[in-house]
């Protein structure tokens, strides 16, 4: 705790003195004129039912699709769930339907149609009658609005049983008991039988009875699916994986899964089995955008060290190379070994107690330059054990990177997560650039830029830095941080005092004098001469908070 705190203590002293010294290096002195930037009516509209109702799942969503001028319409907040209150399910399918009628497309989680959101979907619930009504739904919608490109998903229950106190104590036991099911399968070894039998002794028979029906229910719901694509119609479908390891009843869905696409051509173009969850959804933004144009971006991937392509990382079933294979595939992007004529560089870094601090110096030199020299970068930055001194943001804001100039930045929750933000976040940005229209361009930068912020103060500082010191403090005040009850107001204020101090140390001194082209019809020169920062917490604990950043930018006459 007392090494935490002084790492998080001296990496802001290094925030402040980085900052300073960009400021002195450029010493300007300008006028500034505020500029309004005019959006230009969106291309068309996408119609989101979200896996849920956190960040991710929504404004992730809405912010990505806005920087290809694309705009996302979503249920009322009071339809949708709340952390442990399901979704209206019903009133929900009702929205859809009228949705669908004014969209060019939508993108629809099966799991919040059927059970009310994620974690109701893992509970082993009776919810036949919802998935026959969803089933049906989606039939009427292509039937009655056939222009309507309808993109689901749908979710691979996780390793881990559900989050209940009831069975929270057999957790370890049921992952063991998960995992055994498929090294059994795949090696029959005596010595593995003989433990899944002491397991099966220890455990209560209804709960792996729940278990099993929950995996049983999902794969019915998914073959229902997949015969929608099969006739047609589902433009598209994405089976995400969620939590698992190298070994478990995950995986044996999912090799069932590959197994009955690889036997359908129509299924093989339409379907997509991926690690992951959250991101799900705004990864399906490629899938949108790949209809409207049969351009594919080229990308040239970057592992920082030699092992981290190979690594897998907590919660992940396969190595790191893997997933970004499905991400870009997702995307509707390729992997090139063309250096010179990628689109961008999507830079892997996955940091760990063996990383040297060297070693991520020279990355983050090797980005600075890239950025320097104009490339299109778009940065995933992972830490194995989650702390801030195995990222590389740190490293480029000490050597001054041009931050503001990344393409796109990633480093919440799971690889899968970060990846396939990073992934879309570029795509989108791309495609915005290539046929958004002129008089946009600022705006479409801007979202860019706003992202870009939120992330690195919400994926590296809030969550890596911040997150576990509040943690820490609320159960020693015997507060629980997944149930925050009445202590919820308290910490919203704690942690939107947090940030507003921290966020000119790490993005606002940075980027509110430095002066860059923001791509726009007009001429001239432009900065950020400020910020509105807000932050809250959309559910009753702090995993997950919801931020605003919005840049203000103005034309500036520069006189050095």
């Amino acid at each position: 705790m007392i090494r935490r705190f002084f790492i998080h203590l001296a990496l802001i002293f290094i925030f402040i003195g980085v900052s300073w010294a960009v400021l002195l290096q450029h010493n300007l002195v300008h006028t500034a004129t505020p500029i309004t930037p005019k959006p230009s009516p969106p291309r068309f509209a996408i119609a989101l039912v979200p896996l849920d109702s956190r960040p991710p799942c929504t404004d992730y969503v809405r912010q990505l699709a806005a920087m290809a001028e694309l705009h996302v319409s979503l249920p009322p907040a009071e339809l949708l769930d709340n952390y442990r209150k399901p979704g209206d399910t019903t009133r929900l399918r009702n929205w859809l339907a009228q949705a669908a009628v004014r969209s060019a497309a939508a993108i629809i989680s099966v799991d919040m149609l059927v059970h009310g959101g994620l974690l109701a979907s893992r509970q082993a619930n009776d919810h036949h009658a919802d998935a026959a009504a969803t089933i049906q739904l989606l039939r009427t919608i292509h039937r009655e609005q056939p222009q309507v490109r309808l993109f689901a998903f749908n979710i691979i229950p996780r390793l881990f049983i559900a989050d209940n106190p009831l069975t929270e104590k057999f957790k370890p036991l049921m992952s063991d008991w998960a995992m055994l099911q498929e090294t059994i399968s795949i090696f029959e070894n005596p010595a593995d039988l003989e433990k899944l039998r002491k397991l099966e002794a220890e455990l209560p028979p209804e709960l792996i009875e729940r278990y099993r029906n929950l995996y049983r229910d999902n794969r019915q719901l998914n073959s229902q699916l997949l015969e929608l694509v099969q006739e047609g119609t589902l433009a598209g479908l994405v089976l995400g994986q969620d939590d698992s390891a190298p070994f478990g009843l995950g995986n044996l869905e999912r090799q069932w899964l590959d197994a009955v696409i690889s036997r359908s051509p129509v299924l093989q173009n339409k379907v997509f089995v991926t690690r992951g969850t959250d991101e799900v959804a705004l990864s399906l933004l490629g899938q949108v955008i790949a209809g409207t144009a049969s351009y594919r971006n080229k990308v040239y991937v970057h592992y920082t060290e030699a092992t981290t392509a190979d690594l897998i990382l907590p919660y992940m079933p396969g190595p790191l190379s893997r997933t970004v294979a499905e991400k870009l595939a997702l995307g509707n992007a390729e992997q090139s070994r063309d250096f010179p004529s990628a689109d961008y560089i999507l830079v892997i870094h996955a940091g760990s107690a063996r990383s040297r601090s060297a070693d991520m110096a020279k990355s983050a030199a090797l980005i600075k330059d890239w950025l320097s020299s104009g490339k299109q970068v778009a940065l995933v930055d992972l830490a194995a054990d989650w702390r801030t001194d195995q990222a590389l943001l740190p490293f480029l804001q000490q050597n001054g990177a041009p931050l503001n100039g990344l393409l796109a930045y990633a480093g919440w929750n799971t690889a899968s997560n970060s990846i396939g933000t990073a992934v879309t976040q570029a795509a989108m940005v791309l495609s915005g650039n290539r046929a958004g229209s002129a008089g946009a361009a600022l705006n479409r930068d801007l979202q860019r830029i706003s992202f870009l912020a939120e992330r690195m103060l919400d994926d590296w500082y809030y969550q890596k830095s911040f997150r576990p010191i509040l943690n820490d403090s609320l159960q020693r005040q015997q507060i629980n941080p997944y149930d925050l009850q009445s202590a919820r107001n308290k910490v919203n204020r704690r942690i939107e005092l947090q940030l507003a101090g921290i966020f000119p140390h790490l993005v606002e001194r940075q980027w509110q004098n430095s002066l860059f082209a923001l791509p726009t019809p007009a001429h001239g020169t432009y900065a950020i001469a400020n910020w509105r920062v807000a932050a809250s917490l959309p559910w009753d604990r702090t995993f997950e908070i919801r931020l605003d950043t919005t840049p203000l930018p103005a034309m500036v006459d520069e006189r050095r």
